[in-house]
């Protein structure tokens, strides 16, 4: 790896820092994360070219993901990602009916990308993808205390808006039913609450319960409400696919039964855990070489060089480890140490003058929809981490 240099980091004339904005004139949905000292009192500012280069890098990996889906199912190679045969006809059905069953939104993290760095993406958050509020809420009130007419690169809440809103042209239902729903820790509320305020916009009559109240059965999901059970059209889960089909495979088989016969559509849709799989990523380095996606691989290869190890379905940073040549290892740990591993070659991210990290992730829905940044003193960005606003420069 190339020796650092002072001259490759985000020059400090970037940052430009604001006044902390006081609880009350903060939306509820954000007063938790202001108990977490989480929220950066900067924000970074990033070059109309480097977004373009972002959304092209996003744009490319999207389809990229595409075209492999295709391939795998046509291949019917999905046991190869590990999914179990019984929820592998409901993740068929799902995209071979994506109008019916529509990608809502993930998140691209992206190493790189800002200064003379091309952006790799090192994996895709397409299930259960969180930072909903942060980049909904935070970003606009972060960015209305600048000066001037300041801009961001951020349309995620029209193109969700848009989504659910074709979704529900497909439904022949006038006022149909959207639940949301969690484990019910307070950060997945949030994230939730958010899409449910959107559906309402969209025109649903949308509620939320947390997953234990949730009723599923061979007729379809129901919610109590006031002794009576609401049947369920759309069903928004901040629950992981991959949970269901390893821990709960009587939930996953119900559910999956009810997608097929149309009783329910389930966002993400089921072959949102494809894409959330970071072995997918070693078939698409095998099958669809290209220049945007880090190199992944199922064993560690000699080729990699320097490299990263981390779980298939991890998430939150954790039991990854980093393996480079003028540093000693860096690793985190986690509850995910027990899945299957993949190796992909390390890129790094971006620093600045003090040595904070940026990690940058670019939202999809159709298309690139949203930037945001997390910023930590360690090269591997867990839970621990800042989120920072952007502001086009």
């Amino acid at each position: 790896m190339a020796v650092e240099s002072r001259l490759d980091r985000l020059e400090d004339n970037r940052f430009k820092e604001i006044k902390r904005l006081k609880k009350k004139h903060v939306p509820n949905r954000l007063h938790w994360f202001l108990g977490e000292d989480y929220f950066s009192e900067e924000l970074l500012g990033i070059y109309r070219s480097e977004i373009e280069q972002l959304r092209r890098i996003s744009d490319e990996a999207f389809y990229l993901f595409q075209r492999a889906t295709d391939k795998i199912i046509n291949e019917d190679r999905l046991g190869d990602l590990g999914i179990p045969l019984s929820f592998q006809k409901c993740i068929i059905h799902s995209w071979k009916n994506k109008i019916k069953h529509p990608f809502l939104y993930g998140r691209f993290d992206i190493n790189g990308g800002l200064k003379s760095d091309y952006g790799k993406i090192i994996e895709f958050n397409a299930d259960t993808c969180s930072t909903i509020p942060e980049t909904l809420l935070w970003q606009p009130l972060q960015l209305a205390e600048l000066k001037g007419n300041s801009q961001s690169f951020n349309t995620l809440s029209d193109d969700i808006k848009s989504t659910l809103s074709n979704l529900k042209s497909t439904l022949n239902k006038q006022n149909p039913t959207f639940l949301g729903t969690s484990f019910g820790y307070i950060e997945d509320v949030e994230n939730v609450n958010c899409i449910i305020d959107i559906a309402y916009q969209a025109g649903f009559k949308p509620m939320y319960s947390d997953l234990e109240h949730v009723t599923f059965s061979d007729e379809g999901v129901f919610y109590e409400i006031g002794g009576e059970f609401e049947e369920i059209n759309v069903l928004f889960k901040m629950v992981p696919w991959d949970w269901m089909f390893n821990d709960e495979p009587e939930l996953a088989r119900t559910l999956s039964d009810l997608i097929c016969n149309d009783k329910v559509v389930v966002l993400n849709p089921p072959y949102s855990a494809i894409w959330q799989n970071k072995k997918f990523l070693a078939y698409i380095t095998q099958n669809f070489p290209n220049n945007v996606i880090a190199e992944t691989y199922l064993q560690q290869e000699a080729r990699l060089g320097e490299y990263v190890k981390k779980p298939i379905y991890g998430r939150l940073g954790e039991n990854i480890a980093i393996e480079t040549a003028t540093k000693a290892r860096q690793e985190s740990v986690g509850d995910f140490g027990n899945q299957e591993m993949i190796f992909q070659k390390y890129y790094p991210l971006n620093q600045d003058l003090e040595k904070y990290y940026y990690q940058i992730g670019m939202f999809f829905t159709s298309k690139a929809s949203a930037l945001n940044l997390r910023a930590q003193e360690s090269p591997i960005i867990t839970d621990d981490c800042e989120f920072m606003s952007h502001f086009i420069i």
